[in-house]
């Protein structure tokens, strides 16, 4: 899981790269928060929905896998979110059911985003390189020629007919 990791990382960066901004016409906004008494069961959720070994398949496919991990650990994050509501009676900072729920999830769809924001870097970055290919597919000429033979220019001549 580790390698995957590092090669996706190295694989999405580049030295001669610049950073592109990107407007995004509908943003949206997930909160977490929640009290210190229920960290143990946001975490566990958390690593649960990191577990998965990702698989790099030359496409933009982060968002699938990600959402995958949703289902999962449906069964993890039932009992997160009841052991969470049992630890808020009596708690000094209460959360109700229902923002106990929206927390669990806005999690799953934080990490619903890192994996289409993983498509996105993917995908421009396979636009660019192919951008860049076709830029010096236009522009190499005809390189460096070692050996050709020197071309003498053809000079038009009358018919041998007319000299005679």
């Amino acid at each position: 899981m580790i390698s995957t990791a590092l090669a996706l990382a190295m694989s999405l960066q580049g030295a001669t790269e610049t950073a592109v901004a990107i407007k995004n016409d509908e943003p949206e906004t997930w909160t977490v928060e929640y009290p210190r008494i229920i960290r143990p069961f946001v975490v566990q959720y958390r690593n649960c929905l990191g577990s998965s070994n990702r698989i790099v398949r030359g496409v933009a496919d982060f968002e699938m896998q990600h959402r995958s991990d949703i289902p999962r650990c449906a069964d993890i994050a039932a009992q997160a979110i009841t052991r969470s509501n049992a630890a808020m009676i009596g708690a000094k900072t209460k959360l109700t059911p229902e923002e106990v729920d929206r927390l669990f999830g806005n999690i799953g769809m934080i990490h619903i985003a890192r994996g289409r924001d993983l498509d996105n870097q993917f995908t421009q970055r396979l636009q660019r390189a192919e951008a860049r290919q076709v830029e010096y597919r236009e522009n190499q000429g005809d390189g460096l020629l070692l050996n050709r033979p020197v071309q003498e220019p053809v000079q038009e001549s009358e018919p041998l007919d007319a000299q005679n």
